[in-house]
């Protein structure tokens, strides 16, 4: 691992954080991180881009899109320091209630589910479907949904055949 005056090339960096290279460049693009450059133009790497890099990886873990994460960056670079704790809790509250949202989503398809298999394994699989009723195709799904998510009803098949 170099060190040019007690700062880390791209490579150390990455080593010590986890990201790999590339990602580093990226975040770099966005204006996550913004390392020194050494005379050969290589990226150095401070406390202060790994203390960002490390601020990053936290904000990942708690499920922080890109965006939402340099607006943070932006408003502690800027010092806004207070600006950082209210405008993270106002992204926690609405991934918090996004959450809810995508849980009570997953509860009612989770009883959809549960009702169409009910549905449609209530008697003999081979028999509740309508398979071989005249129809080129398995009806299990139509057995499960009933008739009410058909677009083509099976009786106005078999009164066209």
């Amino acid at each position: 691992m170099k060190r040019e005056d007690e700062r880390l090339l791209i490579g150390g960096a990455a080593r010590l954080t986890g990201f790999p290279t590339r990602t580093l460049r990226y975040y770099e693009d966005l204006g996550l991180v913004e390392p020194a450059r050494s005379e050969g133009g290589y990226r150095l790497y401070g406390p202060e881009e790994l203390a960002r890099l490390e601020f990053v990886k936290q904000a990942k873990l708690i499920g922080l899109r890109l965006d939402e994460t340099a607006e943070l960056v932006g408003l502690a670079a800027e010092g806004k320091r207070g600006e950082v704790a209210h405008r993270l809790e106002e992204i926690l509250e609405a991934k918090i209630d996004e959450t809810r949202r995508r849980m009570a989503e997953l509860a009612e398809l989770r009883e959809r589910l549960l009702h169409y298999r009910r549905r449609t394994f209530k008697a003999d699989p081979a028999e509740s479907c309508g398979c071989g009723d005249g129809l080129d195709f398995c009806g299990c799904l139509e057995a499960a949904t009933g008739k009410e998510g058909s677009l083509i009803s099976v009786e106005s098949l078999r009164r066209k055949g």
